[in-house]
Protein backbone atom coordinates (compact mmCIF):
# COMPACT_ATOMS: atom_id res chain seq x y z
CA UNK A 1 0.00 0.00 0.00
CA UNK A 2 1.21 3.87 -1.25
CA UNK A 3 0.50 5.83 1.85
CA UNK A 4 0.24 9.75 1.76
CA UNK A 5 1.04 12.45 3.33
CA UNK A 6 -1.07 13.37 6.81
CA UNK A 7 -2.40 9.52 7.07
CA UNK A 8 -2.53 8.21 10.29
CA UNK A 9 -0.63 4.84 10.67
CA UNK A 10 0.80 2.41 13.12
CA UNK A 11 3.23 0.33 13.16
CA UNK A 12 3.50 -3.44 12.16
CA UNK A 13 6.64 -3.91 14.91
CA UNK A 14 8.11 -1.39 17.66
CA UNK A 15 10.75 0.89 16.35
CA UNK A 16 13.11 3.46 17.26
CA UNK A 17 13.21 6.79 16.36
CA UNK A 18 15.63 9.40 14.87
CA UNK A 19 18.10 10.90 17.79
CA UNK A 20 16.90 8.14 20.72
CA UNK A 21 19.60 7.62 23.26
CA UNK A 22 21.71 10.50 20.93
CA UNK A 23 23.20 13.34 22.61
CA UNK A 24 21.71 13.25 26.01
CA UNK A 25 17.87 12.22 24.82
CA UNK A 26 16.23 9.33 26.14
CA UNK A 27 16.40 5.97 24.95
CA UNK A 28 13.05 6.01 23.31
CA UNK A 29 11.03 3.21 21.30
CA UNK A 30 7.73 3.65 19.51
CA UNK A 31 5.66 0.75 20.13
CA UNK A 32 3.11 -1.28 18.01
CA UNK A 33 -0.51 0.37 18.17
CA UNK A 34 1.18 3.92 19.07
CA UNK A 35 -1.06 6.27 16.08
CA UNK A 36 1.71 8.32 14.04
CA UNK A 37 1.03 10.57 11.32
CA UNK A 38 2.89 10.48 7.77
CA UNK A 39 4.87 13.36 7.45
CA UNK A 40 7.12 12.49 4.06
CA UNK A 41 6.77 9.65 1.68
CA UNK A 42 9.28 7.72 -0.57
CA UNK A 43 12.46 9.59 0.75
CA UNK A 44 15.68 8.22 -0.56
CA UNK A 45 17.91 6.30 1.19
CA UNK A 46 21.58 7.20 2.00
CA UNK A 47 22.76 4.02 0.85
CA UNK A 48 21.75 1.71 -2.37
CA UNK A 49 20.74 -1.92 -2.02
CA UNK A 50 23.06 -4.67 -2.94
CA UNK A 51 21.90 -4.58 -5.99
CA UNK A 52 22.30 -0.67 -7.13
CA UNK A 53 18.39 -0.34 -6.88
CA UNK A 54 17.39 3.15 -4.62
CA UNK A 55 15.32 2.54 -1.51
CA UNK A 56 12.55 4.94 -0.17
CA UNK A 57 10.66 4.83 3.13
CA UNK A 58 8.34 7.22 4.92
CA UNK A 59 8.91 9.22 8.00
CA UNK A 60 5.96 8.75 10.54
CA UNK A 61 5.68 11.47 13.69
CA UNK A 62 4.56 10.31 16.41
CA UNK A 63 3.61 12.88 19.82
CA UNK A 64 4.84 11.23 22.63
CA UNK A 65 3.48 13.84 25.39
CA UNK A 66 6.50 14.14 28.34
CA UNK A 67 9.02 12.43 25.98
CA UNK A 68 11.24 15.25 25.52
CA UNK A 69 13.85 15.29 22.46
CA UNK A 70 16.42 18.15 23.51
CA UNK A 71 15.86 21.02 26.30
CA UNK A 72 12.46 20.14 28.07
CA UNK A 73 11.93 23.97 28.39
CA UNK A 74 11.26 23.35 24.23
CA UNK A 75 8.57 20.83 24.91
CA UNK A 76 9.52 18.99 21.62
CA UNK A 77 7.74 15.40 22.42
CA UNK A 78 7.27 14.55 18.33
CA UNK A 79 9.44 11.19 17.72
CA UNK A 80 10.12 10.73 13.65
CA UNK A 81 10.39 6.89 12.57
CA UNK A 82 11.74 5.72 9.67
CA UNK A 83 9.61 3.26 7.82
CA UNK A 84 8.88 1.26 4.85
CA UNK A 85 5.53 0.46 3.43
CA UNK A 86 6.17 -3.00 4.78
CA UNK A 87 5.99 -1.76 8.55
CA UNK A 88 3.16 0.29 8.39
CA UNK A 89 -0.61 -0.58 9.07
CA UNK A 90 -2.98 2.75 8.05
CA UNK A 91 -5.30 3.55 10.86
CA UNK A 92 -9.05 4.02 10.12
CA UNK A 93 -10.56 7.76 11.10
Amino acid sequence: MKFKVGDKVSLRRPMKPYYSGYSGNPDVIVGVGQVGVVGAVDVPAVHPTRSGKTRTFNCIDFMLPGVFQGDARHARCTWRVSASDEDLRLVEG
